[in-house]
């Protein structure tokens, strides 16, 4: 049975998962055991926000060693034992430590009604859809010198993102520079009536020029015409959440992620 988010709550929790669904990649399973979603990518064992549990409620001291021997349990099936992955919703943003476990925190924000068009003489930077292989190629590319999690994820994360848009479930844009080199990136995908964008990322040294708020609000104006509310996330406190306050997003709830190696 396909796991539907909005049946679990309908509210801000609620709204995070589903705006996970339209990110998720298409291989991914999902079920729920009793205080947590379980989620798993048998084609990536490694991928840490794939192989997690989604918990109900933040863990405690005395519960953790519980969900990590229910971690365990669930992922029996991988061949390497990879870090135990817990996230769980909090309507607070601020780093919490559990029996010195210490938090990842990611503010998830929500579009604003109307969108302020960005004028800029950027715009003749070609604001382009993704439609060759050059133009996946180069994402991954770009994310490579910007990430440290290598290229055969990177190519598996793009192939997933990519099949999304071939299902009709969303699309990749950047701006190109004149020698077609991108400059810029970002993705926009849907779960039913709620959007997504995926994966905003800026060539290193293009960086301050607003290339990132010209894509964005291009594409958010686009997003608008298929969904009813748009989510956007970034790490809390890092200059892409700064910059997402500043175009208009107001955060409704934060991601908080604990990685626990296995030993």
């Amino acid at each position: 049975m396909v796991f539907d988010p909005l049946r679990v709550a309908p509210n801000a929790r609620a709204l995070a998962l589903h705006a996970e669904a339209a990110v998720a990649p298409p291989e991914l399973e999902r079920h729920r055991i009793d205080g947590a979603i379980v989620e798993m990518t048998r084609a990536c064992p490694g991928y840490h926000f794939g192989n997690r549990f989604i918990l109900d409620r933040p863990p405690t001291a005395e519960t953790l060693h519980r969900w990590i021997a229910r971690y365990r349990e669930c992922f029996a099936w991988r061949s390497v034992e990879y870090p135990a992955v817990l996230t769980w919703f909090e309507p607070a943003g601020e780093a919490v430590n559990v029996a010195s476990f210490e938090t990842e925190v990611e503010t998830l924000f929500v579009a604003p009604g109307e969108v302020q068009m960005v004028r800029s003489p950027l715009e003749a930077n070609a604001i382009v859809a993704f439609s060759s292989e050059r133009h996946w190629q180069q994402l991954v590319e770009l994310e490579c010198a910007t990430y440290h999690w290598g290229e055969a994820f990177m190519q598996w994360r793009a192939s997933g993102f990519r099949a999304l848009m071939d299902a009709g479930h969303g699309a990749y844009y950047g701006i190109l520079g004149e020698d077609g080199t991108m400059l810029c990136a970002a993705g926009a995908y849907y779960y039913r009536d709620v959007a997504r964008f995926a994966g905003v990322i800026t060539k290193a040294e293009q960086r301050g020029r607003g290339l990132a708020r010209l894509l964005i609000t291009d594409v958010l104006l686009q997003m608008q015409k298929r969904a009813n509310t748009i989510v956007i996330a970034a790490q809390t406190g890092s200059q892409a959440a700064s910059l997402y306050a500043r175009i208009g997003f107001t955060p409704f709830l934060y991601s908080h992620s604990m990685v626990v190696r296995l030993t």
